[in-house]
């Protein structure tokens, strides 16, 4: 029976780590407050990418801006940092701007088109890609080094 059990687990963990070789989607979504679009593909320039999916209600998100900001600090140079809002209003993005800051782009994804196929369903949700748009990590939570 531990045999089975262990058996069990390892192939549990090789479904769930062959998770991460899927490719993200390349995708359109609109930069916020700018009558521009932003084209995954013809931006990411060689470097990995952290997406960070995520709404101005979700205190989660709130909390895990300080982690995102040093990380965008510590690895500026190698990984460029997208933040896509999942879905709401331009004003409610706006005055949840002001407050908060992020030095990195802002994205629309105003009808979750992207959020629906990544099936992104609870926030935040981070996702590190690399040059080529393969999934490197997906979780609730930033990793802690890039």
């Amino acid at each position: 029976m531990k045999k089975i059990l262990i058996i069990f687990c390892v192939v549990i963990s090789a479904v769930n780590n062959s998770a991460f070789a899927e490719k993200l989607p390349d995708f359109t979504l609109s930069i916020f407050e700018k009558n521009e679009n932003f084209v995954l593909s013809k931006e990411i320039q060689g470097k990995k990418v952290l997406i960070n999916f995520w709404a101005t209600w979700c205190t989660s998100c709130i909390h895990e801006i300080p982690l995102l900001e040093s990380l965008k600090e510590k690895y500026k140079d190698d990984v460029q940092f997208i933040a896509i809002n999942a879905g709401e209003k331009n004003h409610l993005v706006n005055r949840f701007l002001k407050k908060y800051k992020f030095s990195y782009k802002q994205l629309m994804d105003n009808d979750r088109t992207l959020s629906k196929a990544l099936g992104v369903e609870s926030l935040p949700v981070t996702i590190v890609i690399d040059q080529n748009l393969n999934i490197l990590y997906r979780d609730v939570v930033p990793p802690k080094s890039l």
